[in-house]
């Protein structure tokens, strides 16, 4: 048995039925149902993060009363919107059993709350977590910010969460999406914002979550703006040899200036997150054709701006861009070695600004399997549940029955966002699965020993029966339609 399964099984038992103050403690080091390559070793990536994380709390995360930001550099004073989505993601992400980041959470979600402008979106600047220097929002931070709260709604358990994700993410199509599905980079563009573009702004993994949460508006998300952004993402692609997103476009994906840049620098992570989380395979292709030009540079030269066409880099050897790129490589297996060498360089840049550091641990969550969606492992929280790394548990009797949570298959089309989920039922020693597609399921004893196995391949109902053994505490793993899921069990 592989030692992340191991590692997952002995969290489990080891809990039991203790309840887990968050239902997916890091590290989750989850492998995205096979989606993507990500790193050799997952474990030291994920004590890598840990540190990395602590840095950033310490010199970057601020709070004062009942609001928080993320300074725009130590010491600063200033705080930008894609500060706090990135701040909010990074709080769920790192909550562990040890420590939730739930309060942390809310104080900077309190802080776009209060800075939010008549569109019900926060402005793009902050001074001192209590000025306003526009009215003007920036999608790039709205977006994440929306993601985050879904996120945390699963995580934390609370159901004002999806309340607020809703109000968000309708209040994001009313101001920031042209009703043909492209994105404005604001809400107070005007005419501007119909012709100039940020592709680096636009998230395709977060469509299906959308979609799931202002269901009013689902085929908006998974079709039309989805289908609009990622022709952007691709015209902007297809007319530079390295593969590489323009920082700004117009409404047709030209490019603005041919540089790889800061603002462009989100949208390689993004895309490989709609591979990891819905083995998107347009993301994936775009991906591919980056990789190609990034496996040809060693890390430790990797430096931006660069020009898109020629490949000819800069003078700025930092996370951002070391990271950035480094999610191409999860395209393909054969770039395994180079993107474990993407990593380790990146550790190395140490302690650096906001802007950089904040990428480097989004990139690094993506790429160590820490940054799964939580909203495709389950279907609402079950803050009781002691959860373990690559998905949240709860312990089925012989003498009851509980539903396992629905998940998206890994496979299924940005179209299709019907939950998709094995419903679980166990009667004396006999457990019936309700699966889509081919399914394995392991019995694992509290050794970690695989005492049974069998394979079945069918949609719908699946029988299994557990004879033979002693009575007692179990796991079933159960893989079916893309994703590991574990399962603690008692058979009397």
């Amino acid at each position: 048995m592989n030692r992340l399964v191991k590692m997952g099984l002995a969290g489990m038992l080891a809990f039991g039925l203790v309840q887990a103050k968050v239902n997916f403690p890091f590290p989750q080091m989850s492998d995205y149902g096979g989606n993507a390559t990500l790193l050799s070793d997952k474990a030291k990536a994920s004590e890598d993060l840990k540190k990395q994380f602590a840095y950033w709390m310490k010199t970057m995360y601020n709070e004062s009363g009942d609001v928080a930001g993320v300074r725009s550099d130590p010491g600063s004073n200033e705080y930008f919107s894609e500060g706090v989505g990135y701040g909010m993601l990074l709080m769920v992400y790192f909550s562990d059993n040890t420590t939730s980041y739930q309060p942390q959470f809310d104080k900077i979600w309190n802080l776009y709350k209060k800075m939010m402008n008549e569109n019900g979106l926060m402005v793009w600047k902050v001074g001192n977590l209590s000025t306003k220097y526009d009215q003007g929002a920036a999608l790039d931070g709205d977006i994440d910010a929306a993601a985050a709260l879904v996120m945390a709604y699963y995580q934390f358990g609370d159901e004002k969460y999806k309340e607020d994700a809703k109000k968000l993410i309708q209040s994001m199509k009313k101001s920031e999406f042209e009703s043909n599905g492209l994105h404005l980079p604001g809400d107070k563009w005007g005419d501007l914002g119909f012709n100039r573009k940020n592709p680096g702004y636009f998230d395709p993994a977060y469509m299906p979550v959308f979609a799931m949460i202002d269901t009013e508006n689902a085929e908006f998300w998974s079709k039309t703006a989805y289908e609009a952004n990622m022709n952007l993402y691709e015209k902007s692609a297809s007319d530079a040899s390295t593969g590489l997103i323009d920082d700004w476009t117009d409404k047709n994906g030209k490019s603005e200036d041919d540089y790889y840049s800061y603002d462009a620098s989100r949208a390689p992570w993004r895309n490989a997150k709609a591979v990891c989380w819905n083995g998107d395979q347009r993301a994936l292709a775009l991906d591919k054709k980056m990789a190609e030009f990034v496996s040809k540079v060693d890390a430790s030269r990797m430096a931006g701006p660069i020009r898109r066409n020629s490949g000819d880099l800069g003078n700025d050897h930092n996370s951002t861009f070391v990271t950035s790129l480094m999610t191409a490589l999860i395209s393909d297996a054969k770039y395994q070695s180079k993107l474990d060498e993407y990593w380790a360089e990146a550790v190395k840049l140490g302690d650096e600004n906001y802007f950089n550091q904040s990428l480097k641990l989004l990139n690094g969550l993506l790429v160590s399997g820490n940054m799964p969606n939580f909203a495709a492992a389950q279907s609402a929280p079950v803050s009781s549940s002691a959860a373990a790394p690559e998905s949240s548990s709860a312990v089925v009797s012989s003498s009851s029955s509980a539903g396992a949570q629905p998940k998206y298959s890994s496979t299924t089309a940005l179209t299709d966002f019907v939950v998709r989920a094995p419903q679980m039922s166990l009667t004396g020693r006999t457990l019936q699965l309700r699966v889509h597609g081919p399914v394995h399921i392991d019995l694992i004893s509290v050794t970690g020993s695989v005492l049974k196995s069998f394979d079945k391949n069918a949609t719908g109902s699946v029988v299994v029966r557990f004879s033979g053994v002693p009575s007692g505490l179990y796991v079933v793993r159960v893989k079916n339609a893309g994703i590991t899921s574990l399962q603690k069990i008692k058979l009397d």
